[in-house]
């Protein structure tokens, strides 16, 4: 287990649409992960969303609130939510956190997709998000 920091941006973006960006810090890091949502971050369990794994950025740049006036993420971002975490598993196909934020507290995990016959991913950077158990050896 790795104590961690983590945080949610509303992100309405010109370009890409409003969206939610789930942020945490990697362990043994000093950059940060960071997972584009098209829908709310789930709050009952096994409720499934497509997140799509996004730039890691620098602290600053995963903090980052207010306008950003051009390129790609052009638009404006607010903090949803903030908190502290424990990484409790991370690695590329599966990552399980448990939150401690103020709207979202429980383990979440991040499933990278694969194809079940061939169990490869079809996008190496698509992922279900979904609030689950502690279970952290599937």
């Amino acid at each position: 287990m790795t104590k961690s920091e983590f945080v949610v941006m509303k992100h309405y973006a010109k370009r890409a649409g409003e969206h939610f960006d789930f942020r945490f810090r990697i362990p043994k890091s000093n950059k940060w992960d960071s997972y584009a949502c098209r829908k709310e971050i789930p709050t009952e369990k096994n409720k499934k969303i497509l997140s799509i794994k996004t730039t890691i950025h620098s602290r600053k740049e995963a903090l980052l609130t207010g306008e950003i006036e051009s390129g790609y993420g052009a638009g404006i971002l607010k903090k949803w939510d903030s908190g502290k975490c424990n990484i409790l598993k991370y690695k590329r196909n599966h990552i399980v956190i448990q939150l401690f934020g103020k709207k979202l507290t429980g383990t979440f995990h991040l499933v990278q997709i694969t194809n079940i016959k061939t169990m490869e991913s079809k996008n190496k950077n698509h992922y279900l998000m979904f609030k689950g158990n502690l279970k952290t050896s599937q």
